[in-house]
């Protein structure tokens, strides 16, 4: 109430209803009089002139039966607070190696199997920031999407007490949403520097060693030790209305299966489990706290190069074929490992801007627009790829014995270095609607326009998702799924022109 600078005019009265997250990230608040008539609404955190006498406040997430009722009695010239015994929940999806993505869940609770909807993770490369539930306390399902509301798979549980803001981490796969964890674990606090920058780091660590004996035949021992380095690095700055985060992500594996390495230190012996290196910067200045321009930019590239181990009980001898499958290779049976790909193959660089605003924002009606400009430089340098002998197509006929061979041997074709750059506008219009009382409707639709290396104006690319979700009673709830995906480059091969249907009929029951 301190930090709040609203004036309350001579005559009139004030309520002041509190908030636990970033202005505008919580439900639209409606000030109601003793008729039902609105009076006013806008965003918690503020406080709202009204003239003296009983008022009621409706707040919170869900339809219009959800929402939270607290009458309030406002008198002349007094800021009244609306004391918070409601609760509050911002979901943050991350996938497995802790990178934030638009993540997809819903959310019941439990004690009634009461439907909220679905709910969005943020996608922090656009600028996104995550959304509150406002929520009565007590104990919430979080459930992948299609899921029943009693399913005893993919789901986890928040317990919300009142008056409490709950930050929780969900984490999910990127491709189906499937939940693999959660918790209120705060993954990123940060170091402060001063007042405006902070600073932090995740490091750790797996060593793993496994190993079979044959006590008949020591030639089938078997003993593999696998060692795996992840840290991740971010600074950011914060200052009203300017945003700054950048981030760093380092991980880094080495496979050893032959233990005698430790004694030859032969490091072409060594092989990558993972081989990651990934540097974002992303730049926000929030205009308005609905609107705002962003730029970003990302590298992502390998280390170190890449080698292949030859599985000597299939493979006796390498085939190494330059360029085209139309000319003989060279043979190589005297190296167990070879080099597919030397460090920094691919270096990608991708860059990008524009703006990400809401348009229309009311308790039943969302409408969110994103417009930028976005591109891809990528460096592919020379490498090399296992083929099957049936790819090789020689002009002249391959007798019995060479085809033999070939069946025996590890067959790799060098690729010629190529780099690839992608340019044009990109453009994305969110909107969320509550139908009554029981029904909320949603669709995302995404387009781009190629610029470079193609001239597509007239042909872009469409990402169109809808859902509707309809709770026909209690324990019944029908969900419809629609997602079309429209991809047109001159090459007919990376074509892409697919509808997709689905429909839920879920039901749940429970005789708590």
């Amino acid at each position: 109430m301190a930090s709040d600078r609203a004036h309350i005019p001579l005559g009139m009265g004030g309520i002041f209803v509190p908030r636990f997250s970033e202005l505008y990230r919580t439900p639209e608040i409606e000030i109601l009089d003793p008729n039902g008539d609105v009076v006013t609404s806008g965003a918690a955190g503020n406080t709202f002139s009204v003239e003296p006498g009983t008022y009621f406040v409706v707040l919170g997430s869900g339809s219009h039966r959800q929402r939270l009722v607290r009458q309030v009695v406002v008198e002349e010239s007094k800021a009244t607070p609306v004391l918070p015994d409601w609760s509050g929940l911002t979901i943050e999806t991350l996938d497995s190696n802790s990178v934030p993505f638009r993540g997809e869940y819903e959310i019941v609770r439990i004690d009634e199997f009461e439907p909220y909807g679905r709910g969005f993770g943020a996608d922090p490369t656009i600028g996104e920031a995550l959304t509150t539930w406002i929520l009565k306390p007590g104990t919430y399902k979080i459930f992948g999407r299609g899921q029943s509301f009693n399913t005893l798979r993919n789901f986890v549980t928040v317990r919300l007490l009142p008056g409490e803001y709950t930050k929780f981490l969900l984490i999910q796969k990127p491709d189906d949403y499937t939940i693999i964890g959660g918790g209120t674990l705060d993954l990123t606090p940060g170091t402060k520097l001063k007042s405006n920058w902070r600073y932090g780091a995740n490091i750790g660590g797996t060593l793993f060693f496994s190993g079979q004996f044959d006590n008949n035949n020591t030639k089938n021992d078997a003993k593999n030790l696998n060692l795996n380095l992840r840290s991740n690095f971010w600074l950011t700055f914060n200052k009203a209305p300017y945003e700054w985060i950048s981030d760093l992500l380092l991980d880094e594996g080495i496979n050893v299966s032959d233990l005698d390495f430790f004694s030859k230190l032969d490091f072409k012996e060594l092989l990558n489990a993972t081989d990651e290196l990934r540097m974002t910067s992303l730049f926000i200045w929030r205009v308005l706290q609905w609107f705002g321009p962003y730029g970003r930019a990302e590298i992502s590239t390998n280390l170190f190069p890449h080698r292949m181990k030859r599985d000597d009980t299939k493979y006796n001898k390498f085939y190494i074929i330059n360029n085209d499958s139309t000319q003989p290779g060279t043979w190589d049976s005297t190296s167990s490992t070879f080099q597919l790909s030397n460090s920094f193959s691919p270096l990608i660089l991708e860059v990008g801007g524009g703006t990400n605003f809401d348009v229309i924002r009311m308790r039943i009606f969302e409408t969110k627009v994103r417009l930028g400009i976005g591109s891809t430089m990528g460096n592919f340098p020379e490498k090399y790829e296992q083929i099957s002998p049936g790819e090789i197509s020689f002009h002249s006929p391959l007798d019995s014995l060479f085809r033999d061979s070939l069946n025996t041997a590890v067959i790799l074709q060098k690729k010629k270095k190529t780099t690839n750059v992608e340019f044009g506008p990109q453009a994305a219009l969110s909107t969320s609607l509550h139908i009554g009382r029981f029904a909320i409707a949603s669709a995302e639709l995404k387009m781009f326009t190629p610029v470079v290396p193609e001239m597509r104006i007239t042909r872009p690319d469409f990402d169109l998702q809808t859902t509707l979700s309809w709770r026909l009673s209690r324990y019944v709830t029908l969900d419809y799924d629609y997602r079309y995906i429209l991809i047109q480059p001159d090459n007919e091969d990376a074509r892409v022109n697919t509808s997709t249907h689905r429909i839920w009929l879920r039901f749940s029951y429970s005789s708590r």
